[in-house]
């Protein structure tokens, strides 16, 4: 449990150095990894139609939105129900509604895409997002944990969604960067390297793993256009970034 912990904290940090749909998909599909699933997936809805942030295969998302599966896909339908954390199999396909949905979960099965967990999230006007843990195949551990983890797997889908949306409505944006080129968290791992520590000096200053600061670090030395770390440590030096 205590990993568990461990890794939602650092899924939780790391959301908020997130600023583009790239960094937002490196940090869900670790999270997802961290937890015990193979993909995830987030998909809002608006009037502008469905934007989707997956780990799923392109071919797979590809083909689900050529067919329509996500006008008639169960694990989307009615958000605005109290339901909020759907849990489905796809070899359940006998129970579908109609042929097309059974087609759904067959084609998904062709993918190797077997059972998961979607929280489904509403808002105004009929607008909505879900965000989906998906695996290739089930135990009976990964059932035992999605049964007494259903608060905290919610939390993730919820929180991952807030950040999505802030930073989709402007709230985080490049624009917004531009006086200051990194985040707080950025600043203090580039100073602590600068200081002589390890990536494992400070995964246990932060009580998150190694690969959690080095997410941080990467994203400090993508945003100063650095070519190494050093480099980007005297970049944050002579633009009086670090604390």
């Amino acid at each position: 449990m205590k990993d568990v912990k461990r890794a939602c904290g650092e899924f939780v940090d790391c959301l908020h150095s997130a600023r583009t749909e790239d960094d937002f998909r490196r940090v869900a599909e670790r999270a997802a990894h961290a937890l015990g699933f193979r993909w995830f997936a987030y998909l809002g809805h608006s009037a502008n139609g469905p934007n989707l942030i997956s780990s799923y295969p392109t071919s797979w998302t590809s083909h689900y939105f050529r067919e329509g599966y996500d006008r008639i896909d169960p694990v989307l339908q009615d958000p605005r129900s109290s339901r909020r954390m759907f849990l489905w199999d796809g070899r359940e396909a006998q129970s579908a509604r109609s042929a097309k949905e059974r087609r759904l979960f067959d084609d998904a099965l062709s993918f190797k895409i077997r059972t998961g967990l979607t929280v489904r999230i509403p808002s105004r006007q009929n607008q909505f997002a879900a965000f989906t843990l998906a695996v290739d195949e089930r135990s009976l551990g990964l059932d035992r944990f999605i049964e007494t983890s259903q608060d905290m797997l919610e939390m993730v889908g919820l929180t991952y969604h807030a950040h999505v949306s802030a930073a989709r409505a402007g709230r985080v944006t490049q624009s917004g960067r531009q006086g200051s080129l990194l985040t707080q968290r950025e600043r203090q791992c580039l100073a602590w390297i600068s200081d002589g520590k390890t990536m494992q000096d400070i995964a246990e200053l932060l009580d998150v793993s190694p690969r959690g600061v080095k997410f941080h670090l990467d994203n400090a030395r993508r945003n100063l256009a650095a070519l190494t770390l050093p480099h980007a440590v005297a970049l944050a030096f002579r633009q009086g970034l670090l604390p």
